[in-house]
């Protein structure tokens, strides 16, 4: 079983990396690896997805919120912003890692790109590192 998850994981990983923005330059004592990725699904839909690593077992992992930007001619503005206090599949508890998505309604022809927060605390403190997905336009 131990296997299993060990591949899957790390299936997860190589995948993540091929198509996200992934850091690990800041890591802290708290945040190992953290990523995140926005496509267009079409119909107007975006999704943005997120995985978060900790540095061991942690009390609270994810992310705290996803800005979402658009493109307003050579400008990125804020167009909505979303909190893991509206949104409980952000964040897990007692967890080594964390990933989830979630989809959101765009504008046709609009360039949208997301700031995810991402988060790692346990009892001896927390840390939070941002990371901004590529642009994509939605369609």
């Amino acid at each position: 079983m131990k296997k299993i998850i060990l591949t899957i994981i790390t299936l997860t990983i190589l995948f993540t990396l091929c198509f996200s923005t992934f850091a690990n330059a800041e890591a802290s004592y708290y945040l190992d690896l953290y990523g995140a990725d926005m496509v267009a699904e079409g119909n107007g839909k975006l999704r943005v997805s997120f995985d978060v690593f900790g540095t061991g077992l942690m009390t609270s992992i994810g992310v705290t919120q996803i800005e979402i930007q658009k493109k307003v001619g050579s400008s990125w503005v804020t167009d909505s912003t979303l909190k893991s206090s509206n949104y409980p599949s952000f964040l897990a508890s007692n967890s080594y890692l964390h990933s989830s998505n979630v989809r959101i309604t765009g504008v046709i022809g609009t360039q949208y790109r997301a700031v995810v927060t991402c988060y790692a605390a346990n009892s001896n403190g927390s840390d939070s590192k941002n990371v901004t997905t590529y642009s994509t336009t939605c369609y």
